[in-house]
């Protein structure tokens, strides 16, 4: 047998060149949508996320409404709810007029 003819390798060479870069290309496209579904993914996980923390900061206000109301009104039946729920808290009503006068004291220092 004789060996190839240049021509003949020349285009054999192109072709495998060729179909490297069409496996590349398909690779490159598949390895981008697999890129943008993790994408997705993350951005619908942080938005969970910082619905969670707004959810726990308007969690957090309504508990203490409610203890300061259980407290201001002397609401057992409030008071108890909360306990019931995990909510513990100190009746601050003794110690607030202290810290008031301790407060309107504070600006009126003599320089």
């Amino acid at each position: 047998m004789s060996e190839p003819k240049p021509k003949s390798r020349l285009t054999m060479a192109s072709v495998v060149l060729g179909g490297l870069c069409v496996f590349l290309a398909l690779s490159l496209a598949l390895v981008a949508a697999i890129n943008r579904n993790l994408r997705t993914r993350i951005a619908d996980g942080q938005a969970q996320v910082s619905k969670a923390q707004t959810l726990a900061s308007l969690d957090n206000s309504l508990v203490q409404l409610l203890a300061k109301s259980a407290v201001d009104n002397s609401d057992l039946a409030l008071r108890d709810l909360l306990s019931r729920n995990g909510v513990t808290f100190k009746d601050n009503a003794q110690t607030a007029p202290a810290n008031t006068a301790q407060k309107s004291e504070a600006p009126h220092d003599k320089p």
